[in-house]
């Protein structure tokens, strides 16, 4: 993983993921800076009901001061057509994949100069389509990626196994690296 000084962001899915394996602590040990965008915050703690909420909206209250939590257009859309309930159909629609919509609003609102490379953690086969148009460099990472890295570095070596085991479907282990700036064929 990168030294410079970049920031992590995790979809839904790797949290969840990595909360069933109880490994979201794995996310500090990247020495990154943690953003939680209000989308998958909401996606993965709005209903306290669902598998793993409660494990993650715990560890974002234990993370908080380790935790940039940010407010994205993609997210007030999101809560003002909640407000209106004639617009029930474009609430369903603008949900689809406002998770993802939202990490590249953020990502593409950073000034190269403010940040080294973007991490973003997926599982979500939309995910590398949708960033490939940021004009952000940033390496997007599977879940079984992320923590394949975190075991080979000695962090954690049992990491991998506790991922395998959780109840979910991982994707392979990718790596996809998006260099805005960079010409075809370098």
């Amino acid at each position: 993983m990168s030294e410079r000084d970049p920031l992590i962001i995790a979809d839904a899915g790797p949290l969840i993921r990595l909360a069933a394996a109880g490994l979201l602590d794995a996310i500090r040990l990247t020495n990154r800076r943690v953003v939680m965008v209000d989308r998958i915050e909401e996606e993965v703690c709005g209903d306290l009901a669902k598998p793993f909420a409660k494990d993650i909206a715990d560890w974002l209250g234990r993370m908080a001061p380790a935790v940039e939590r940010v407010e994205t257009l993609e997210g007030l859309a999101i809560s003002a057509l909640r407000e209106r309930p004639d617009q029930a159909d474009r609430l369903k629609k603008a949900l689809r994949n406002s998770g993802e919509r939202a990490i590249r609003e953020y990502v593409e609102a950073i000034e190269p100069e403010d940040a080294g490379e973007a991490l973003i953690l997926y599982e979500d086969g939309a995910v590398p389509n949708l960033m490939a148009a940021a004009m952000v460099p940033m390496t997007l990472v599977t879940t079984r990626a992320f923590v394949r890295d975190l075991a080979e570095r000695g962090d954690n070596r049992d990491a991998l196994d506790a991922l395998e085991a959780v109840p979910y479907a991982l994707k392979p282990a990718i790596r996809t690296i998006i260099e805005p700036n960079s010409a075809v064929g370098d």
